[in-house]
């Protein structure tokens, strides 16, 4: 593929993954409405952003990274596209809680298509010096998706409800769907898929993540940060709201700004800056990952526990501007020591395991100590709560630096 075509291609991709983070991340901005027309606990609330998504997320996405390690990339996305759109615009006709975790947990499964054929084919278009800074512009696509997230949840959700929030943001999607089908090639692959063997790809990927020691430890690094990282973003809004009497629109555009924009940026700097250390010393691939995991930390618990709106707003704008700094290295670091064959089961098992710990967990849990640990609280509780899991970034943290000890002049797989 030419030059152009490579960045149409990213391009494209990237702005699926944007709505793919829209559609998921909607929600966040719309819970206090969608809790108070259905009269939900917040622990029902976290149950709706968390652990129904991450189940149905995790174990759809195993079967799609299968056929993408054979077949077309490009028409799987698409078609994946096509259903979480939908299935976003369907969460707007329900009437009680079953009807919306039923439509929640069929955008789960629609999104489980995207993201490991998306890592294999730009896997394919970039060589690896360029890899990582590649991973994070598409994972800049997170970011972009939480800013039109909030802005739509929080602008078109206080205007029109948040039911026509649903409908907005499930509308790009299937533009996009059709978009990628028709203008997008299917990258050739860097080698011929690999002959069919005895056993399961989704084993010998699992056997190949396990035995690497690096590659065991990044995964238990991404999944531990995802439990703060999914588990504040699902609740920020709500907190904001409750703790410091934003308005709905307010907070949505204060969040796009802040953690959409400048989230964005961070996320794509830090893949640029990965790449440029660590072309003199790889260790710093992952190195950036711990360097903005434990900067970002005080800053966190600044937005928490500050009872003024206007220094916790400071601290949440800089410590959002590191919070998917990781991305872009770990998926970089994990397509470098798997076969090519292997990416796209690889990344579904990352993401799995990212899910059901990080996103099934974090807003979960959160949930679920606002509503019992913290309840004398008032209007804190849901900021202790949050609280609760920021001291897993440290943890998650600790696995990142026992990664970056594998990586050498080689980076030859290590036993655990």
């Amino acid at each position: 593929m030419s030059g152009k075509s490579n960045v149409y291609t990213m391009g494209v991709l990237t702005a699926i993954f944007a709505v793919n983070q829209l559609d998921r991340n909607i929600l966040a901005v719309t819970l206090d409405q969608i809790g108070a027309e259905f009269a939900l606990t917040d622990t029902q609330l976290g149950l709706l952003s968390g652990v129904l998504f991450a189940i149905v997320y995790a174990l759809f996405g195993f079967p799609v990274a299968g056929l993408a390690a054979r077949g077309n990339r490009r028409n799987i996305i698409s078609a994946a596209t096509a259903v979480w759109s939908a299935l976003t615009i369907a969460m707007s006709f329900a009437q009680n809680f079953a009807q919306l975790a039923l439509a929640r947990l069929g955008v789960g499964i629609g999104e489980a298509g995207a993201v490991a054929p998306a890592h294999s084919m730009i896997s394919d278009i970039y060589p690896p010096e360029r890899r990582t800074s590649a991973m994070a512009t598409f994972a800049a696509g997170a970011n972009i998706g939480v800013l039109l997230a909030f802005l739509v949840g929080g602008i078109a959700g206080q205007a029109l409800g948040w039911r026509w929030a649903f409908v907005i943001a499930g509308l790009p999607g299937l533009v996009l769907a059709l978009l990628l089908r028709f203008t997008v090639a299917e990258p050739h692959r860097a080698v011929e898929v690999a002959p069919v063997r005895q056993g399961s790809l989704f084993l010998r990927t699992w056997r190949t993540i396990r035995n690497d020691a690096g590659l065991f430890h990044a995964l238990c690094g991404l999944a531990v940060t995802g439990i703060v990282t999914f588990g504040a973003l699902a609740w920020a809004a709500t907190f904001i709201i409750r703790a410091h009497g934003l308005s709905q629109a307010q907070t949505g555009i204060f969040l796009a700004l802040g953690v959409g924009i400048l989230g964005g940026f961070g996320t794509w700097a830090g893949g640029a800056i990965a790449d440029r250390l660590g072309a003199r010393n790889p260790r710093w691939r992952l190195g950036v990952v711990i360097a903005a995991v434990l900067v970002a930390k005080p800053f966190a618990i600044g937005f928490l526990l500050l009872p003024s709106a206007v220094p916790a707003l400071a601290c949440l704008v800089i410590s959002g501007s590191m919070a998917t700094v990781f991305w872009g290295p770990t998926y970089a670091f994990l397509h470098a020591r798997v076969e090519p064959h292997m990416r796209p089961m690889a990344t579904a098992i990352y993401l799995g395991v990212f899910n059901i710990v990080g996103v099934g967990v974090g807003p979960t849990v959160i949930g679920l100590a606002s509503d019992t640990l913290f309840a004398g609280q008032g209007v804190r509780s849901l900021g202790y709560a949050i609280l609760l899991v920021q001291f897993a970034g440290v943890w998650g943290a600790w696995h990142y630096w026992r990664a970056m000890q594998t990586i050498g002049p080689a980076t030859a797989p290590q036993p655990a």
